[in-house]
């Protein structure tokens, strides 16, 4: 599926921005199963640097992408300017770049964290106040949540471990393209 030549370059001012998270979104994780609860998760717990942390750059370099993710992501490039907000190292950009292009012929604007002292949670948080998207797509729950407090609206990837999550602005979805119709009205209800 080809992507809109308009998508590339910088972010035009009448495109709703909406981003996404990579793995368990866009990317398949480990064996096809979603690793994450997220329940009892602390909000102010602190990072931990640990073997995913220092492997991370090769732990995903062979995965597939998720069922519809590469024509849910053309889909509503057409319509909204998409950014990438992943958790992963920032050290892992360039596999992170070579995966998407392969994957989905396109490397979007692509948001890693910095080091590993801030959460997953955190980073995303801190990552989407400054972006002020019009919704983000998610997989785990804890994120999701917290998202959901400062966001319009999160699209929660139907996992069956996060399946206890919900919320006025959480939508659960299987595929990027069941959120196409919640998107448009968002953006029709918040001006953009």
């Amino acid at each position: 599926m080809a992507f809109p030549a308009s998508t590339m370059g910088a972010m035009s001012p009448e495109r709703p921005l909406i981003t996404f998270d990579l793995d368990g979104v866009l990317c398949r994780p480990p064996f096809g199963i979603n690793p994450g609860r997220g329940q009892g998760k602390r909000r102010d717990a602190p990072g931990t640097r640990n073997l995913l942390w220092l492997t991370e750059r090769w732990r995903y370099a062979f995965r597939g992408p998720m069922h519809g993710a590469r024509e849910g992501l053309a889909a509503a490039m057409e319509r909204f300017e998409c950014q990438v907000v992943s958790a992963r190292s920032e050290h892992a950009r360039a596999l992170t770049e070579r995966w998407l292009r392969k994957r989905f012929d396109h490397v979007p604007p692509l948001h890693l964290r910095p080091h590993w002292r801030e959460t997953s949670a955190q980073f995303k948080v801190r990552r989407l106040q400054e972006l002020r998207p019009l919704a983000h797509f998610e997989d785990d729950p804890h994120t999701a949540g917290w998202l959901a407090e400062i966001l319009p609206a999160v699209f929660l990837v139907d996992w069956p471990r996060n399946r206890w999550l919900e919320g006025d602005r959480i939508h659960r979805i299987r595929t990027i393209a069941q959120a196409l119709p919640v998107l448009e009205d968002l953006a029709g209800r918040h001006g953009r």
